[in-house]
């Protein structure tokens, strides 16, 4: 993202880049350096990849820095506080991959690269005179087909490799399961579990070894950690005297991991019938690179 100010004649720049919703990657105009962030990337010893990132940014930096100056010229606007900021990125999910690449001015949708035509489309009518000077000062539309459909995916797919590795870090799942007493004769059972990653799991209630949906309730997603890690927790209502009945499953990297009632956090560990239907979930997952740039 760029960004002028009233009483500075040079625009600011910084620039984030994300994995999933995990923040990655630091970048501002000071030190003009891409610097690894989080528990998990900070160990990273890559050097050349942080120095091919900075090259990048350093790109992207000149390009929207210019492209600022020259739409706030075009639209006569000589002071005041305004923003230029850039999304691009690239996703997969199984052999399917995406890619996007976007503009904003000032909060405002301003420039989307259109895949298909492979072109650059304005999204607003006031934007197409600036179109213009994007395709004169942004990059080239070659530069931009190789970087969302080559060299983006080819980074997810490194940084996704390093942070499987980093698994081995991080050791197993952690599952609990507590029962607590619920107005009107009831138990409230809930199963919780920390120290998940990938954020690719399912969690769920058995009664008799067999699924059961009705009476439980979760957040319905699963929610980052703060650490890198994710957890999420499931809970369900039941008879006093029916808790020896129910299980907590959890399906994680190809493996299932069952909680019951009786054992608390003490858990089993089982490939399961269902292992192979496990691993394809796991190779499926969504998984995105985002590039927020906001001069």
């Amino acid at each position: 993202m760029a960004l002028s100010l009233e009483a500075s004649r040079k625009s600011q720049f910084r620039a984030q880049g994300y994995i999933d919703n995990e923040l990655f990657l630091r970048y501002d105009g000071y030190r003009r350096r891409a610097e690894p962030w989080g528990p998990r990337i900070k160990g990273h010893r890559g050097a050349e990849i942080w120095t091919r990132e900075t090259e990048d940014m350093q790109e992207k930096e000149e390009q929207l820095r210019r492209m600022l100056t020259e739409v706030m010229t075009q639209k006569g606007q000589h002071g005041g506080i305004h923003t230029l900021q850039a999304t691009f990125g690239c996703e997969t999910q199984g052999n399917n991959t995406g890619s996007f690449w976007r503009l904003g001015y000032d909060g405002q949708d301003f420039l989307t690269f259109d895949q298909k035509s492979q072109t650059w489309k304005a999204a607003v009518p006031s934007a197409h005179s600036s179109k213009k000077i994007w395709e004169r000062h942004g990059p080239s539309v070659d530069q931009v087909k190789t970087i969302l459909n080559s060299i983006c995916p080819d980074r997810l797919q490194r940084y996704l490799i390093y942070l499987e590795n980093e698994l081995m870090d991080t050791g197993p799942p952690k599952v609990t399961v507590s029962r607590r007493p619920y107005p009107v004769g009831r138990i409230t059972l809930t199963c919780r579990v920390f120290n998940l990653y990938t954020p690719v799991a399912t969690l769920a209630w058995l009664q008799n070894e067999r699924p059961i949906q009705q009476h439980s309730f979760g957040p319905g997603t699963i929610l980052p950690s703060g650490d890198g890690t994710f957890q999420t927790w499931v809970s369900i209502w039941v008879l006093p005297g029916q808790e020896p009945h129910f299980t907590c499953r959890l399906r994680h990297r190809s493996k299932n991991i069952d909680v019951t009632t009786a054992l608390g956090p003490q858990a089993r560990e089982s490939d399961g019938a269902t292992s192979s239907a496990s691993a394809l979930t796991a190779s499926a997952f969504l998984a995105m690179l985002v590039f927020l740039a906001s001069a």
